[in-house]
């Protein structure tokens, strides 16, 4: 891995490390074929908007990213292994660009996001069933 001193700081470090993880992500063997049809030219900015919101809280973003991947799964079916290779790739690429608090802000987001689709879509919950049955508040 090449030395990576700086922190995500900018729109522009955003869209290095989306270019680079949709890059990945299209051609890898697991969920590349997810990605088949998508126009990457008019989902990239979407995007680049989406972490920019994250990670320094802009309001660029106007949602939807729920609802939008449940039908990508009406259509596709997706898989918990799906789930873990994008968080994989997503880990890798933030690691291989950037390092620093909101390099890992942008892991830990995520992180979240992964667990929250996966609970939402396959309808199963990420925590121990000790965490589920315990008391109710």
């Amino acid at each position: 891995m090449k030395d990576t001193p700086m922190d995500i700081a900018s729109r522009a470090d955003i869209a290095t490390v989306v270019n680079a993880f949709y890059r990945k992500a299209t051609r890898d063997p697991l969920i590349g074929y997810l990605f088949a049809g998508l126009d990457l030219e008019a989902h990239l900015p979407i995007m680049h908007d989406f972490w920019e919101n994250l990670l320094f809280r802009t309001g660029a973003y106007k949602g939807g990213m729920m609802y939008k991947h449940l039908r990508l799964h009406a259509r596709t079916p997706l898989e918990e292994a799906h789930f873990v290779r994008w968080l994989e790739l997503f880990t890798q690429t933030v690691d291989e660009h950037f390092s620093g608090e909101k390099a890992e802000l942008a892991k830990q987001f995520a992180r979240s996001i992964a667990a929250t689709l996966r609970s939402r879509i396959l309808g199963a919950s990420p925590f121990p069933l000790a965490v589920q049955d315990g008391p109710k508040f």
